[in-house]
């Protein structure tokens, strides 16, 4: 019977930790997309409010309180941008971490497998080793009982 592999249950854990990692990986990058595509509308927003401020400048509409208001607005816009910017940068550094914790898992559980594979090898010629002797036995006794069949016909 051939002996379990003792770090199976290691290699099923390293397994689950893995897919975690890489569910983790995946939520972190769609927020990284999230967050570029928010910072995006943002800055279209704020090129729409810098052109409805230009338009209405050149039809002679712009007062000194639309003024304020649209700087009010553009200064808003360029908090809510840097503030985007900076958790996409963030979000792409812890992404970035994530990726590489990611790659230690794989390596490790590979290593755990390659474990299992030589423990399934090493199991394999030892179970053909016990095979071959039991053969060899059978072989010896069959050998042993012929030649005493022979003898004791000789004798008789």
């Amino acid at each position: 019977m051939a002996e379990p592999f003792r770090l199976q249950r290691v290699l099923r854990v390293r397994e689950q930790l893995r897919k975690l990692r890489q569910h983790e990986a995946e939520e972190l990058a769609a927020r990284v997309a999230a967050a570029r595509l928010a910072a995006a509308r943002l800055a279209e927003e704020h090129e729409r409010a810098g052109a409805v401020e230009a338009a209405d400048a050149a039809a002679g509409r712009l007062t000194p309180e639309s003024l304020r208001v649209a700087r009010d607005y553009e200064r808003a816009l360029g908090d809510a941008e840097a503030a985007l910017r900076a958790e996409v940068c963030r979000l792409a550094v812890a992404l970035e971490g994530k990726r590489v914790e990611l790659r230690r898992a794989r390596q490790e559980e590979e290593k755990y497998v390659r474990l299992a594979d030589a423990h399934r090898q090493r199991v394999v010629a030892e179970e053909a080793r016990e095979a071959e002797r039991a053969l060899d036995e059978i072989a010896i006794d069959r050998h042993r009982r012929g030649r005493k069949e022979r003898s004791d016909a000789r004798h008789s």
